[in-house]
C-alpha cells in the first residue's frame, strides 16, 4: 500500500475523473427514471424518493470529495496543510456513503414490491428492509466515531493509532456485510421473474436486467481487495475514493435500469412512427412525378396506419409497456402463497 502522498499524486487524478464521470451517469440515470414515471403516467412513491435522496447525497460527496482531492494534491510533504483539509474531507465523504447503498437499495425494493404484488414477495421485502437498516445504523455510527474525538483524524493524524479504531477491519466487516444483502436484493425476483408466463426474450430480458446488478457485487469485492489491508489499521484513502464511487455509482444505475422500459418501447414507437412518415413522404412524392399522385397518396396513408407508432401501437405500449408490466402477468395460481 503506498503512502498517503504517493497515492494522492500517483491516483488522485484518475479519482477526480471517475467520481466526475459517475456523477455525470448517476445523474442520466436518475433523470430517465423519473421521465419514464412521467411518460406512463405512474405514481411517484417511495421508490423515487429513495432514489432521489440517494442521488442528492452523491452529489455531496462529490463535492466534499473534489474539495480534498484538489487540496491534497497541492501537498508537498505529509507537514503541508493542505493534510488537514484533505483529511477531514476524507471523514466527511465517508459520511455519505452508508446511507448513499441503503438509499439506494430501498429504492430497489420498493421498486420490487410494486413490480410483484404478491404477499410472499411482500413479506421478504419486508425483512430485507429491517436488515438493510439493521446494517445501515450501527455502520454510520462507527464511521461517524471512528476517532475519539473525529477530529484527531485530520489534527492529530500521529495519534491516530491510539485514538482510532482498527478502521480496516470495520471497513471489512461492513462491506462484506453490505454485499451479501446486494446479493439477496439481486436473487429476489429471479425466482419470481422465471414463473412469469412471458415470452422466453422478454423473460430473458427481464432475467438480464436484473443479473447486470452482479457488476455491484464485483466493484465492491474489487473496492475492498484494492482499499484494505490486512493488519493495516487505515485503508488507501484514494483508491477506496475511487472505487466507492464507481461501486455506490453503479448501484444507483442499476436501481434504475428495470424502470427504463416503457421509455424505450416509446421511443421506439415515435422514431418508427417518423420513419414511416419520412418513407410515405418520399414515396407519395416520387409518385407525383410520375402523374400518380393519388395511388401514391392512399399507400403512403396505409403505410402510415400500419407503424407501431399508430393508435394500434399505442394502446399496445399503454397495455404492456409500463413500469408494472410484470404485475401478476401470467403467474401461476397460489404463486402468492409461495
Amino acid at each position: 500500500m503506498q503512502d498517503m502522498l504517493t497515492a494522492l499524486l500517483t491516483h488522485g487524478g484518475a479519482a477526480i475523473v471517475v467520481a466526475t464521470f459517475f456523477t455525470v451517469l448517476t445523474t442520466v440515470a436518475v433523470v430517465l427514471r423519473l421521465i419514464t414515471n412521467w411518460s406512463t403516467k405512474a405514481k411517484y412513491g417511495w421508490g423515487e424518493a429513495c432514489i432521489i435522496i440517494a442521488q442528492a447525497m452523491y452529489y455531496a460527496q462529490y463535492g466534499v470529495q473534489m474539495h480534498g482531492l484538489i487540496e491534497g494534491r497541492k501537498m508537498k510533504s505529509l507537514m503541508d496543510a493542505h493534510l488537514i483539509t484533505y483529511l477531514r474531507a476524507v471523514y466527511i465523504a465517508g459520511e455519505f456513503y452508508f446511507p448513499i447503498i441503503f438509499f439506494t437499495n430501498m429504492s430497489i425494493l420498493f421498486l420490487y414490491r410494486r413490480l410483484f404484488p404478491v404477499q410472499s414477495f411482500k413479506r421478504l421485502t419486508t425483512i430485507l428492509m429491517v436488515a438493510h437498516g439493521l446494517w445501515v445504523i450501527p455502520a454510520f455510527a462507527a464511521e461517524t466515531a471512528m476517532c475519539s474525538p473525529p477530529s484527531v483524524l485530520w489534527l492529530q493524524p500521529l495519534l491516530i493509532p491510539e485514538k482510532c479504531f482498527f478502521y480496516s477491519t470495520f471497513f471489512i466487516v461492513m462491506c462484506s456485510t453490505e454485499l451479501f444483502l446486494d446479493v439477496c436484493v439481486l436473487a429476489l425476483p429471479l425466482f419470481y421473474v422465471t414463473r412469469l408466463k412471458l415470452p422466453w426474450h422478454r423473460k430473458a430480458e427481464l432475467l438480464f436486467i436484473f443479473v447486470l446488478g452482479g457488476l455491484v457485487i464485483v466493484t465492491g469485492i474489487i473496492r475492498i481487495l484494492k482499499s484494505a489491508q490486512a493488519g493495516v489499521q487505515a485503508i488507501d484513502f484514494v483508491l477506496d475514493i475511487t472505487w466507492l464511487d464507481v461501486h455506490s455509482g453503479i448501484a444507483i444505475l442499476c436501481a434504475c435500469l428495470p424502470t427504463y422500459r416503457p421509455l424505450i418501447v416509446k421511443s421506439a414507437a415515435f422514431l418508427s412512427s417518423q420513419g414511416s412518415k419520412l418513407f410515405s413522404s418520399r414515396g407519395s412524392s416520387g409518385a407525383d412525378s410520375t402523374g400518380k399522385s393519388g395511388n401514391s397518396s392512399a399507400t403512403g396513408g396505409k403505410l402510415s396506419d400500419g407503424t407501431i407508432g399508430s393508435g394500434g401501437g399505442y394502446k399496445k405500449y399503454e397495455k404492456f409497456g409500463s413500469v408494472d408490466e410484470v404485475q401478476l402477468v401470467g403467474l401461476p395460481k397460489g404463486a402468492d402463497r409461495v
